[in-house]
């Protein structure tokens, strides 16, 4: 801060004294007021908010401006000596000017544009090259995702409606080719991976995955026609056998995957159909048996990552959840297939054949003992859920986001005293607020905007906050009114803010009538 004694020595230029302090006090005020609202603009993503920002910042760099207008007569006066203060004070409000044009730049340039043009700036053409063909390795391998997704949902609508019949004898081969296509996608999914780490390592060249684009593509976009014809010898030029083993993508994982979903399929059907199919293996047999794929599940090698065997019990874990469900389809009294209820007391493997290893010999009984408390245990935990008569209707008007198991004397609804308009005229203004703001698109939303506008809140559809009068408007026209006024702060204290000198424009006023 400056003195008349050392920046001003001369005694009849103390009202500019003065008057220059007056100045810096408001150039100091105005350089916080404007770093304040430039650290929220850059926090916030809200694009409406960024807008707001941007309109205030340019509020505070007019007002800035104009007391550098100030200082500017100021330095071009020959009465003031010391001239250092002033050019200090011009400086920093020309930062500032500086740094609102480069933040307007910004708003005003889209950000692909932008992002385009920096890595345009960056990439040579060998680097984007390599570029593009990561780019079209991770969308391939995207769509190959979202086709798998796909299909595991049409084997989920396919497996709640089995029954015995001709059509359920075609669902279940509509499952199998379901299947059968799954598998080879994750198959296809496995090589573009491990050629995308090779591509990101250099052990592969860009021509050469660029060889095998055009196949593909075909695979990616055509695999679901009639007519498709797949080429097995797509990635043979890459030579990815010889780095299976290093990056630990090898085929024992799509046999083992492979065994895993057989595994799953037959115990549904075997829950659903009924089946009693008999192989009998005992240590005294005459000739070896050829395993079966549900049995070489079971058998699987010791050396095989637990994570294989937790993923496959809790697979068998959904699959005995949703057996339970279908059981329910078959007639009692029939004799042709038993309920999970009877199974689960009766202590029936969901697999009445002993398992066999790929030797001949059979397992021990322990070891059979043992995969049948284990399916025993599974289906216990499927029939925990069982739905009961109250959950063949759920609430129209309401679903809960976060689904829960609770006793019946619960209350599955919200209260309906919460329905009750004349409850919200007695909340507080931050109830409501509350209650506008986290409650999206309901009839409490609609009841607690209509409780705001009773309080005189007016709702800037703009900026998305609502506003209020402080004081009567300076200005009013048939555009807009001017003035100082109270907005509620929801994105960052959460709390009520004055604003002062605020032009309110009336097309951004929402002027519905809330009856």
């Amino acid at each position: 801060m400056l003195t008349s004694s050392a920046a001003y020595p001369l005694a009849p230029l103390y009202v500019h004294v003065v008057e220059i302090d007056r100045v810096f006090k408001k150039v100091a005020e105005g350089v916080d007021t404007f770093d304040g609202i430039f650290r929220k603009l850059e926090s916030t993503d809200n694009i409406n908010q960024k807008e707001k920002y941007e309109q205030d910042l340019k509020k505070e760099i007019k007002k800035l401006q104009r007391l550098r207008d100030q200082i500017k007569t100021w330095i071009t006066s020959s009465d003031i000596k010391d001239k250092a203060p002033l050019l200090e004070q011009r400086r920093l409000i020309e930062q500032k000017m500086e740094l609102f044009k480069a933040c307007e730049k910004e708003m005003k340039t889209k950000a692909f544009s932008k992002e385009g043009l920096t890595l345009a700036a960056r990439l040579d053409p060998k680097d984007k090259e390599k570029q593009d063909v990561t780019n079209w390795l991770t969308k391939s391998v995207d769509d190959l995702s979202t086709q798998v997704d796909a299909l595991e949902a049409e084997v989920e609508r396919l497996q709640v409606g089995l029954k015995k019949g001709k059509k359920a004898a075609e669902k279940h081969e509509r499952i199998a080719e379901i299947d059968e296509c799954i598998q080879r996608h994750k198959w296809h999914m496995g090589r573009l991976e491990l050629t995308l780490r090779l591509l990101e390592n250099g052990n592969v060249s860009v021509e050469q995955v660029q060889n095998i684009r055009d196949d593909v593509d075909y695979y990616v976009e055509n695999n679901q026609d009639p007519d498709f014809a797949e080429d097995d010898e797509i990635y043979e030029e890459l030579n990815l056998e010889a780095e299976e083993e290093l990056y630990g993508v090898g085929v024992g994982d799509d046999i083992q995957s492979s065994h895993d979903s057989m595994l799953v399929h037959q115990t549904l059907m075997y829950i659903q159909l009924g089946g009693t199919r008999s192989a009998p293996a005992s240590a005294t047999s005459d000739r070896p048996q050829s395993p079966s794929p549900a049995t070489s599940a079971v058998v699987a090698p010791t050396t095989s990552p637990p994570a294989r065997k937790q993923g496959t019990q809790q697979q068998l874990y959904s699959v005995t959840a949703q057996a339970s469900l279908g059981a329910s389809v078959i007639k009692p009294g029939t004799g042709k297939a038993p309920t999970v209820a009877a199974v689960v007391a009766g202590g029936r493997p969901l697999l009445p054949h002993a398992p066999v290893n790929r030797n001949g010999d059979c397992i021990t009984p322990a070891r059979t003992r043992n995969d049948i408390n284990q399916y025993q245990q599974m289906l216990d935990y499927g029939c925990m859920y069982l739905p009961g008569s109250l959950d063949a209707e759920r609430p129209k008007q309401y679903v809960p986001k976060n689904m829960h198991p609770t006793p019946a004397y619960y209350p599955v609804t919200p209260s309906p005293v919460f329905d009750n308009p004349n409850l919200f005229d007695k909340l507080s203004s931050d109830s409501l607020f509350f209650i506008f703001y986290y409650q999206q698109g309901t009839y409490q939303q609609y009841l607690a905007a209509r409780a705001l506008k009773k309080k005189a809140w007016r709702y800037h559809k703009k900026y998305q906050t609502w506003f209020q009068r402080h004081e009567e408007p300076t200005t009013i026209t048939d555009e807009y009114e001017m003035g100082t006024y109270i907005y509620f702060d929801y994105e960052g204290a959460w709390c009520q803010r004055k604003k002062t000198e605020f032009r309110f424009e009336y097309r951004y006023l929402e002027d519905a009538e809330l009856v």
